[in-house]
């Protein structure tokens, strides 16, 4: 394992990245609730036209579930992949800890 002063080039390009990662997460989040919105707009119309019922209420309750449902629908697929992966690493008799050591795979060119 390598210490904290190894690679600081290396280590200031991948904290950059992560930054610019985090900052698109929440460019991504803001589209998808924008877009929840419209969605939740125009079936609000439709339900409005259709029904008589009252806009603003069919709006909100109809953007909610427009970005609610796809949200529970990733979350609880993240949460079985994480349970497969972490079933796969008992079963390889190998339990993830956070804390094991790192190794590094090199190539020599065959030297």
């Amino acid at each position: 394992m390598t210490n904290g002063d190894a690679h600081p080039e290396t280590r200031r390009m991948m904290e950059t990245a992560i930054r610019r990662l985090n900052a698109l997460e929440y460019v991504i989040l803001g589209f998808a609730m924008v877009l929840s919105l419209l969605a939740g707009a125009l079936a609000a119309w439709m339900v409005a036209n259709l029904t008589g019922a009252s806009f603003r209420l069919a709006w909100a309750l109809s953007s909610l579930l427009f970005f609610v449902v796809p949200g529970w629908v990733v979350f609880r697929r993240e949460r079985r992949a994480a349970g497969v992966r972490e079933d796969n690493a008992v079963s390889a008799g190998t339990a993830t800890t956070g804390t094991e050591d790192v190794t590094e795979m090199r190539d020599h060119g065959g030297r």
